[in-house]
């Protein structure tokens, strides 16, 4: 039998090719997801002990559970205590690290341009102590203090990283701007630098920006401050003794800091006072460098939880083909396998038979699928470098779980889907042998459509519960996600029962127009409703799953616009990259911009700069986003829908501010406008806040806004993330808008919007994502095409002699090639059409289960829908484009001797 079971699959090879295909397909995009993610992850975790460098202790503020982000910097008071002169100590080095550092440059035009890389941009100040420095010359020379900022004659010196200088034309010896914290200055490029080697720039695609000490602190917001302190250890140092001498150190000097803050001036009081409330800590090297791989992994998780879910997506459309693929073949095989039940060969033989047939094609699927992953893992590699993601040095390795995880899929979904057919064939008996017309007998119609009634109905009552009942995050997704899971096994069920009245429906109009060709593409597609609907379920997936995704693009996309529409009340907008909350840019663009509302107040009624802390607040246990605004004239730029409360509410005697809540973390945490809530802090700080109002958008500001004084004191480091400008009622649009720009036009890297603009903007960074969503749900479709394509091409294996009648009674080539064209089609706008109806479905599910703060207004998009249905006919058209071919080129004499 395991000889037969061979030659059987050679002897078939083109039946079971595109099958084979569609497995492969699914395989190799699993395997990508793998490869791809498993390179980019070696090359973070490379990073993360090249960021650590040669150090072996650090020296930091703590931050108990809060994000790593919002570390506040150290006061150099406190790092003068570590030296050389402790025991075991054989290297210190302070150290910066500042985000949003971008160096700018005249584009071919003559007007200023930001670095375009799609990487961080960091700032650093250079060192050279060995062996804690990470920078290193490449050509030129060091950066040296050349005076101070303040003075507008001062123009210092900075180096920048190879990568950055040679895509963007940076030359050594020139002079050019560059934005930070401190705002733009001019600098002269005097060196460029390697990251992480003497010998190579190790860094994956960061833009690099280096200047000494005193000037990296002066201009990256770090005056007084550093953000560590590297330690180097001598190599008969014990580690936990020096760890130990150096904390009690700290501990004294803070003390002693703290008891002489006192007789400093009040304004420099008031400056350090943030920093003086975190704790120091000394951590080693090995723990700084899992926490970099722990943060880099996230990043990474997210890349690679999505490719596996589109993965398990083409995974799962490639199970549908191979099931309808196996029960087609084996039903044009019954003589056969009863001719070996005739020949003595049991039942179960033969069922074990056609098992080995679907083990043996799900070994070389994975086989082929793991090639083709590593190939296309390595030609996305390349479109990442080429699109500026960074470098990704090395070979893509291949694990052992990459290619038993592939095993496990592309073997199982194979033999699986093999179940069904195999458990048919032990039915076939031996006098089948002798019929000319014996078939492969199906389960009953009747208890099919019992069974996908009943798991219907269950699949619709628990969308309609988790749509209409107030659940909490996991038992609304629980109920959804079985809902929607149900429904579809129930519609896929039932579809044999709708399939003959659907094709005939939509073959009508096809009729008409092609007579004969046209009837019978209709008659073949409704006579056998099982195939039909077996064949069109993969594509049934695909469009279900696009369908969704555009009903909750749409309806986030109205909901966002009429959220602008409703709640801004700005006129001009500047901001980095709206969907970076860690993005920003100097305060001195808001300063200045102030000045122009004191100075101009026919032009600028006022100015709003907003400031995100990313997970900077950790209330009732769970880190939360918290932004800050001037609340005092935020009405006149934000109408924030507020419940309760005004946004300029007072603070309550002994808390530390003002906060706006959003209705929904109000409801789950019982407050209202006078309650108070303590926010935790980086540091293990606190902070107690008056709730002044409750909001019910949080569209633009999110859940958590508080004034500004209180964050500048817990989280003084967040740079501006957008600034909103509202022009004075008497000012000339117009001109309003060219003194805006006459700011911000230093500042290359910013866009400066109206509220159309930043609608249309919105609207088009959605249809990107959905663009892409689509792109990778396409692979699903192509693979639904092989499944037309496959089971047209069975079907004419089966109907051989049936064509060759045809074509002896007078049908020309063309009409055959028509009727199986308009078969596929007809197939093919039967599953678009469950397809496009389960995805409305399960997108107003998924509407259901979307907070209210990102979707509350459903919008179904009709037109892209009617595309989509459009698209499946011509899906259709395409995949019967070979076995129409290959039908009109039966030889009419061998075709009606065919058996």
């Amino acid at each position: 039998m395991f000889r037969l079971t061979l030659r059987n699959i050679s002897r078939q090879k083109l039946r079971y090719a595109l099958t084979t295909l569609a497995v492969v397909l699914g395989v190799s995009f699993l395997s990508t997801a793998f490869f791809l993610t498993d390179r980019i992850r070696d090359t973070f975790d490379e990073l993360a002990v090249e960021i650590t460098g040669g150090l072996d202790l650090e020296v930091r503020t703590a931050i108990g559970d809060g994000d790593r982000i919002n570390r506040l910097p150290v006061p150099d008071e406190l790092t003068e205590v570590i030296t050389t002169e402790i025991p075991g100590v054989a290297a210190v080095e302070p150290q910066i690290r500042a985000f949003n550092v971008i160096p700018i440059y005249l584009d071919e035009t003559g007007e200023p341009a930001a670095v375009s890389s799609n990487g961080p941009k960091f700032g650093m100040n250079f060192s050279d102590v060995e062996p804690l420095g990470q920078l290193f010359i490449a050509e030129g020379r060091a950066p040296v203090r050349t005076g101070p900022l303040a003075d507008p004659t001062t123009i210092g010196e900075f180096v920048l990283d190879t990568r950055t200088a040679s895509i963007n034309g940076f030359e050594v010896g020139e002079t050019y701007v560059v934005s930070a914290a401190g705002g733009n200055r001019q600098f002269t490029l005097v060196g460029l630098i390697y990251f992480g080697s003497p010998d190579e720039n190790k860094s994956p695609g960061a833009t690099i920006s280096a200047f000494d000490g005193v000037t990296a602190q002066e201009f990256l917001g770090r005056e007084g401050l550093y953000d560590s302190l590297a330690v180097s250890l001598t190599d008969d140092a014990d580690e936990a003794i020096v760890i130990a001498d150096i904390q009690a150190r700290l501990d004294t000097a803070t003390a002693r800091f703290l008891a002489e803050m006192e007789s400093l001036p009040a304004e420099q009081q008031e400056a350090l006072a943030p920093f003086t409330e975190a704790r120091l800590e000394v951590v080693t090297a090995a723990a700084t460098t899992a926490e970099d791989k722990k943060d880099f992994d996230r990043i990474v998780s997210v890349l690679s939880n999505v490719l596996l879910a589109f993965a398990i997506i083409a995974v799962v459309v490639s199970s549908f083909i191979i099931n309808n693929t196996f029960s087609i073949v084996l039903g044009q095989r019954v003589r056969e396998l009863a001719l070996l039940r005739s020949l003595g060969a049991t039942g179960r033989q033969v069922s074990r038979s056609v098992r080995l047939e679907a083990l043996v094609i799900g070994a070389v699927a994975t086989v082929l699928g793991l090639i083709g992953g590593y190939l296309l893992a390595s030609f996305l590699r390349w479109v990442l470098v080429a699109i500026d993601f960074g470098n990704l040095p090395g070979d893509i390795p291949i694990r052992l779980r990459t290619i038993v995880v592939a095993a496990v899929v592309g073997i199982g979904a194979t033999v699986l889907s093999s179940l069904g057919p195999a458990r048919r064939v032990r039915r076939i008996p031996p006098v089948a042998a002798l019929r000319d017309q014996a078939r492969l007998t199906p389960t009953g119609l009747r208890q099919r459509i019992w069974v996908g009634g009943a798991v219907t109905l269950a699949g619709v009552a628990l969308l309609a519960f988790g749509m209409s009942t107030e659940l909490d995050t996991w038992p609304l997704l629980i109920s959804l996600s079985a809902g929607a899971l149900g429904t579809f096994m129930g519609v896929y069920l039932l579809s044999p029962a709708v399939a003959r009245p659907l094709a005939n429906l939509v073959g009508r109009p096809i009729e008409r127009v092609y007579k004969v060709p046209g009837r019978l593409a209709r008659e073949n597609a409704a006579r056998a409703p099982r195939r039909t609907a077996a064949t069109a379920a993969a594509l049934t997936v695909g469009l279900a799953l696009v369908s969704l995704a555009a009903v909750v693009s749409d309806s986030m996309k109205a909901t966002i616009v009429q959220s602008l529409d409703d709640s801004v009340e700005s006129d001009l907008f500047i901001y980095f990259n709206a969907f970076d909350p860690t993005a920003g840019f100097s305060g001195e663009l808001a300063s200045a911009l102030d000045e122009v509302a004191l100075t101009r107040p026919d032009l600028l009624e006022s100015t709003v700069r907003y400031r995100f802390g990313l997970d900077g607040m950790e209330v009732d246990g769970v880190g939360r986003d918290v932004v800050s605004a001037d609340l005092s004239v935020l009405d006149d730029h934000m109408d924030l829908q507020v419940v309760e409360g005004a946004t300029d509410g007072p603070a309550t005697a002994g808390t530390d501010g003002t906060i706006l809540v959003h209705v929904d973390p109000a409801e789950d945490l019982n407050l209202e406008v006078g309650s108070t809530i303590v926010g935790g802090f980086p540091g293990d700080r606190e902070a107690t806040f008056t709730v002044a109002a409750i909001i019910a958008d949080s569209t633009m500001l999110g859940n958590w806004v508080v004034d500004t004084p209180t964050f500048d004191r817990f989280l003084p480091d967040a740079p501006d993330s957008f600034v909103s400008v509202v022009y004075s009622p008497e000012a000339d649009m117009g001109d309003a808008r060219i003194a805006v720009e006459s700011i911000t036009d230093s500042y290359p890297q910013l866009t400066v919007e109206d509220k159309a603009e930043l609608r249309a903007s919105t609207q088009a960074q959605l249809d990107q994502l959905l663009a892409v969503i689509t792109v990778f749900l396409g692979l699903s479709l192509f693979i639904a095409v092989l499944g037309i394509t496959n089971t047209l091409a069975l079907s004419i294996f089966e109907r051989t002699r049936e064509l060759g009648l045809l074509r002896a009674i007078g049908m020309t080539r063309r009409q055959l090639r028509q009727m199986v064209r308009w078969e596929a089609v007809i197939i093919s706008l039967f599953g678009g059409l469950l397809g496009v109806a389960m995805g409305v479905l399960f997108g107003l599910a998924a509407i259901a289960a979307i907070p209210e703060t990102f979707v509350d207004i459903v919008s179904i998009p009709v037109r892209k829908l009617g595309f989509y249905l459009l698209v499946s006919g011509a899906f259709g058209m395409v995949a019967a484009i070979f076995p129409a071919r290959r039908a009109s080129r039966l030889n009419v004499l061998d075709a009606i001797g065919y058996e």
